[in-house]
């Protein structure tokens, strides 16, 4: 670059430098300008009078912008930066571990050994929600999230984006299709009910993986574990499980009486 093609004004660089020592202070703006006119070709003895640097100072400086980049400018001892990135200033954080699990009738997320979410099974936007979030605070890997939500990794990156552009409404499916359930009939439903029914008096208890095993073997239906426990939380009988039992037994004792 050929700076006669320049006409410097000795007013305008005081006073430019004046500001930028204000924002910047003196110790960062001698470096940028010692950089400046080492970049337009000055001699390193005359960068060093015109600035007070020292000959050892100056090349320390060269040598680390080249290869540190524009935190050299700044102090190495100071805690916090403008230039480098956040991660390179702290140590790095032990991952929480987290587990996923599904239970009878909730989505369970366990954040190390004491902290549990529960999340119904008929809230699945929750639970996406839920994931993507960890997933962006980098607390979980996409694969687990990929893996919980049965998407692909490309589809779960995605979301964790929209989520961040658009909230939880970027994350609502806005196909419109059939909103009648086909899989689950009114017929399916009601041999459903039936099962859960006879379960609780057999077993006193019920599980989606139980149901479905009886279903198939009593009504040849080829049903989804986790497909069950959606539609019986959607109907309310997942929360009759525990009072169920009772009321049948009671209902027998004052049958047998009466």
């Amino acid at each position: 670059m050929n700076c006669d093609k320049f006409d410097f004004s000795p007013t305008l660089s005081h006073k430019r430098i004046l500001q930028a020592r204000v924002f910047f202070g003196d110790t960062i703006v001698n470096k940028i300008l010692a950089w400046v006119l080492f970049l337009l070709g000055a001699s390193k003895p005359a960068i060093c009078s015109a600035l007070n640097f020292k000959p050892g100072t100056l090349r320390t400086l060269l040598y680390r912008i080249q290869n540190q980049g524009l935190s050299a400018l700044e102090d190495g001892r100071s805690k916090t930066s403008s230039f480098k990135p956040q991660a390179a200033l702290t140590a790095p954080v032990e991952p929480v571990k987290v587990a996923l699990h599904e239970r009878d009738d909730c989505y369970q997320v366990n954040l190390g050994d004491s902290l549990h979410i529960q999340i119904p099974l008929s809230d699945p936007l929750l639970f996406k929600s839920l994931l993507l979030c960890l997933l962006n605070n980098r607390i979980i890997r996409r694969r687990q999230v990929a893996q919980a939500l049965k998407l692909s990794e490309d589809r779960v990156g995605k979301l964790a984006k929209k989520l961040v552009e658009e909230d939880v409404v970027g994350l609502i499916d806005q196909r419109h299709g059939q909103k009648q359930d086909y899989i689950f009939t009114p017929t399916i439903k009601g041999e459903l009910i039936q099962q859960v029914v006879i379960d609780i008096v057999q077993d006193g208890k019920m599980s989606g993986e139980k149901l479905s095993k009886h279903l198939n073997e009593r009504c040849q239906y080829n049903l989804s574990p986790r497909s069950i426990l959606y539609h019986l939380s959607n109907m309310g009988l997942s929360n009759i499980k525990k009072t169920l039992p009772f009321y049948l037994e009671a209902a027998k004792k004052n049958s047998s009486i009466s």
